[in-house]
């Protein structure tokens, strides 16, 4: 739960956000579509232990609730992504069952649990992502988010 200044650089207008571990869960409602089938819709959420997210406009950050213990629940969006995470958990959901079947045995080949969206973009079936809706989610601290304001209003 920091904000790095250390890997602050005013030239890429940057700040990188650690949240409280545990506390960061982002998800993904995607729209796809397969061969000449009509749309489907999938979603994917991800909670991870530790993660870094990359803001570059402070208005991407909204304060959903403050807590007694100095700390407040924010939501992440815009232009914000997550640079990096570990131990990450992945639950997914697929609305086309072929889809969902060639998904199930790409992943049977992995020796660890893949992305929804990563076989989406990466895969040989002639799928394709329309539309991609994010929610982010997390808990810092009152201080990084002072400190978040003041890096990212002087730039």
């Amino acid at each position: 739960m920091s904000v790095d200044t250390g890997l602050y650089d005013k030239n890429d207008d940057e700040v990188y956000l650690t949240p409280h571990k545990w506390s960061s869960t982002e998800r993904r409602l995607l729209q796809v579509r397969y061969k000449d089938q009509k749309p489907f819709r999938a979603f994917e959420m991800n909670y991870s232990k530790w993660s870094i997210y990359n803001i570059s406009n402070f208005e991407d950050i909204e304060i959903l609730k403050y807590n007694n213990d100095g700390s407040m629940n924010i939501k992440l969006s815009g232009e914000t992504y997550q640079e990096e995470s570990q131990d990450t958990y992945y639950q997914n959901w697929c609305g086309n069952l072929e889809v969902k079947k060639l998904f199930k045995d790409w992943e049977d080949h992995l020796t660890y649990s893949s992305e929804l969206e990563l076989f989406l973009e990466e895969n040989p079936y002639d799928l394709d992502i329309e539309e991609v809706q994010s929610d982010i989610k997390c808990t810092i601290d009152v201080s990084d988010y002072v400190k978040l304001k003041k890096y990212l209003i002087a730039c």
